[in-house]
């Protein structure tokens, strides 16, 4: 009797320290699932205009010169420009290029710029588009695209491990009360806002994780960044990117790290990419997704 007392008791304490079990993601089938993931790294393939940008430059209030000449503040390849082509003129977020004489600024139809004009889409010198960027918090950029790249007709491939359904999880959307602003760093020193709704609640190697995600638009899925310890050797070192399908508040939504792909920085240098958040790292190798691409140097945090 006191064995048998014994026993009751053991289940009963067994069961009540038990872990509910946590779901698995939707099941999928095989020959679909790789058909989607091959039409994905298809697409992940469209890296040309990334990696032939061959610079990007900050713009003060007032005059900025622009030229080959490698004592300016926006030095272009002397391939595409004079030594002195020009000066941008930003007044408040409009950008006015101003052409020197004979400067072979042209729109995209061909037609020259020969007097100053609005900095839009389209307008190029010999063959670098020049492209104005605004930053949320009044920053104002140019970034140069030379168009003659051979990256942008024949651009290299990029390599994705094996998919492998470890890596697609559920997550719990743990929705924050009100959505929190969060300022991150960008890779030009600045910072950047989003707002963060939530985390992404999920459990690999028999532990829990967290995540935390931001809002990228009404119905669009949620934007994660995150780092892992591939980052440096097999992945970009700086962070990659999942966007999970967003959910009701403590609905279970599916991350797939199969399908986490690079940000632009992780090809050029060149861009204004966010950084991850502090908490998004993962303190596991997620041997899943873009690998880096070894040909290229892409933003390096000093």
């Amino acid at each position: 009797m006191t064995r048998l007392l014994a026993a009751c008791v053991i289940a009963c304490v067994s069961a009540a320290c038990a872990r509910p079990s946590w779901p698995q993601p939707p099941a999928v089938d095989a020959a679909a699932y790789q058909k989607e993931f091959d039409a994905w790294l298809a697409e992940e393939q469209h890296v040309g205009d990334i990696l032939a940008i061959v610079g990007i430059w900050p713009l003060a209030e007032g005059d900025t010169p622009f030229g080959s000449d490698k004592a300016l503040p926006v030095v272009l390849p002397a391939s595409a420009a004079p030594a002195r082509a020009g000066v941008f003129q930003r007044k408040g977020d409009t950008v006015t290029i101003v052409p020197a004489p004979r400067s072979p600024i042209h729109r995209e139809d061909g037609t020259a710029v020969s007097t100053p004009t609005e900095l839009a889409a389209g307008i190029s010198i010999g063959s670098v588009l020049l492209i104005r960027e605004g930053m949320p918090d009044g920053r104002v950029f140019v970034t140069g695209i030379d168009q003659a790249h051979p990256a942008i007709k024949q651009p290299p491939r990029v390599e994705a491990f094996v998919p492998d359904q470890r890596w697609r999880v559920a997550a719990r959307f743990d929705a924050f009360e009100k959505p929190r602003a969060v300022k991150v760093p960008d890779v030009r020193g600045g910072m950047v806002e989003f707002m963060a709704v939530g985390q992404l609640v999920f459990r690999l190697d028999d532990r829990e994780w967290r995540l935390t995600a931001f809002d990228s638009g009404p119905d669009a899925p949620l934007f994660v960044m995150f780092k892992d310890r591939t980052n440096g050797t097999a992945t970009y070192g700086g962070y990659r990117i999942l966007g999970p399908a967003r959910v009701k508040p403590g609905e279970f939504t599916v991350i797939d790290f199969n399908m986490a792909t690079n940000p632009p920085c992780a090809y050029s240098p060149y861009t204004t990419c966010p950084l991850p958040p502090p908490e998004n790292k993962l303190d596991i190798a997620v041997e899943a997704g873009l690998k880096r691409l070894p040909s290229v140097q892409g933003y390096t945090q000093s």
